[in-house]
């Protein structure tokens, strides 16, 4: 220890109270003996400071008083100092938690920006998204109509209505895994290749899916696919006749007029994007005057009820027998098929974006 840091150990509230009481607790006592001492005997001597002592017990809690006031200061002293420093601890936390503070409001500024520039760029990619969305093609031969219900401002399936040179309509309905801006981001990806395929493959949908398979695998980014059902709908005079290529989509949903019940119609087929060289399947049929056809996302078939319970395709076939049977429009045989969707979810949350189209042949 230098001598500057002594000192100032020194210089401390307790060691001043214990010098303080150190040297009144020997010199008081000291003093007051020989006083009294003199007062009585003229002279001071060994024996006559004993006799006084002796004589006058009182004198020494007199004389033993400094000495407990000097210990009672520096209990204090100690008692004082403990004081400062607790002081001193709560002055350097509370300027730290000061720091902390301006901080955590530096960052929390930094934060709402960085939201506040993702929800404007969450507006963006939903206007655009909401834009990319197909008009309603007119035809003398069929409606079509359709909903899209993302589960967040934007999402992952995609539709295309597309009329072709040939003549009839080619139709994708896709699912891109995933929600929010990245699949929406993919969607558009999609649909430039899907427009690009169409006129080359649009009334082949097995050579569609094939070569658009191919191109999703290379354009794609590693661990994004999409499901898909292509259609091509050709028109004869009170008829038509449905053409189409899945890939791992839901399957086509067929009302019919004449029978009064929805059939699925199942054929295989690989998800887009998992391996660029797949074959896949296509299957033709024959619709009717009246007869519907829904093309929907998987987010239909998946809702589940307060028991947990997933409608499933044979549930969400049954909607839609219930609702055809109403003969109802085509606007409005969806809109209740996605109420009655939802009334068997009540009260549990969606999980999926959903989208469905209807086809209602003349």
């Amino acid at each position: 220890m230098d001598r500057r840091s002594f000192k100032m150990s020194w210089m401390s509230t307790r060691n001043r109270f214990t010098l303080y009481g150190a040297l009144f607790g020997f010199l008081f006592p000291s003093l007051s003996s020989l006083a009294e001492t003199w007062m009585r005997y003229d002279f001071i001597s060994l024996s006559t400071i004993l006799l006084v002592q002796k004589s006058s017990p009182l004198l020494w809690v007199i004389d033993s008083a400094p000495f407990f006031l000097g210990l009672i200061s520096r209990i204090a002293g100690s008692k004082q100092e403990s004081i400062e420093r607790i002081n001193s601890r709560l002055n350097k936390t509370n300027q730290r938690l000061k720091l902390e503070n301006v901080r955590t409001n530096q960052m929390e500024t930094v934060l709402q920006e960085m939201l506040s520039d993702y929800e404007k760029d969450l507006n963006s990619a939903r206007i655009i998204q909401e834009f990319s969305l197909p008009e309603i093609p007119v035809f003398g031969e069929c409606r079509f109509s359709y909903k899209y219900i993302p589960l967040n401002q934007v999402g992952g399936d995609l539709l295309s209505i597309v009329k072709l040179k040939e003549g009839g309509v080619s139709v994708l309905v896709g699912d891109v895994v995933g929600h929010g801006i990245s699949a929406a981001l993919i969607t558009s990806l999609v649909k430039v290749l899907s427009n690009k395929n169409c006129k080359a493959y649009g009334v082949y949908p097995k050579q569609y899916m094939e070569n658009l398979n191919k191109e999703v695998s290379y354009y794609l980014p590693e661990d994004y696919y999409l499901t898909a059902l292509y259609a091509y709908l050709s028109f004869q005079e009170h008829s038509a006749k449905l053409n189409f290529s899945r890939a791992g989509h839901p399957h086509p949903l067929v009302y019919s007029t004449a029978s009064k019940k929805t059939k699925t119609y199942e054929i295989q087929g690989t998800p887009l994007g998992v391996l660029g060289d797949l074959t896949y399947e296509e299957l033709s049929l024959d619709l009717f005057s009246g007869d519907k056809v829904f093309m929907v996302t998987d987010g239909f078939l998946e809702v589940r009820n307060q028991e947990d319970k997933m409608l499933g395709v044979q549930g969400f076939s049954n909607i839609i027998t219930e609702v055809c049977q109403k003969q109802l429009n085509l606007d409005e045989t969806i809109d209740l098929i996605i109420q009655k969707t939802n009334d068997y979810s009540r009260d549990t949350a969606s999980r999926d974006d959903k989208l469905i189209l209807g086809i209602e042949i003349f």
